[in-house]
């Protein structure tokens, strides 16, 4: 999803929450969930923030995740760090929706 389009939902109140992940060493990406206006279903959606050429947006740190969702006027999200797979956590599967930090901003 674009940011154009993001701004677009988030105007119209159909952006239900924001997810920031981590991984490691990598750059966040920012998810976004969210339910089209006007639908009466309430199916919720989710899409990775992309930018104008439809590559994947990344942040170097929190700081810039933050003005990213500020600018489409959204103030809470949700910190999903990821554990890399190696010999100190085999045997463990990810859970992101236990392991997600409530952020206000």
């Amino acid at each position: 999803m674009q940011i154009s389009q993001f701004t677009q939902l988030a105007h119209a109140g159909a952006v239900t929450n924001m997810r920031f992940f981590e991984s490691g060493c990598s750059p966040l990406v920012i998810e976004c969930q969210y339910e089209y206006p006007g639908d009466d279903n309430h199916v919720p959606m989710k899409a990775l923030l992309q930018n104008d050429q439809g590559d994947i947006l990344t942040c170097q740190n929190i700081t810039q995740a933050y003005d990213i969702c500020r600018k489409a006027g959204l103030h809470k999200a949700e910190l999903v760090q990821v554990i890399p797979h190696d010999e100190a956590c085999a045997g463990y599967t990810l859970r992101a929706e236990e392991q997600s930090i409530p952020l206000v901003f």
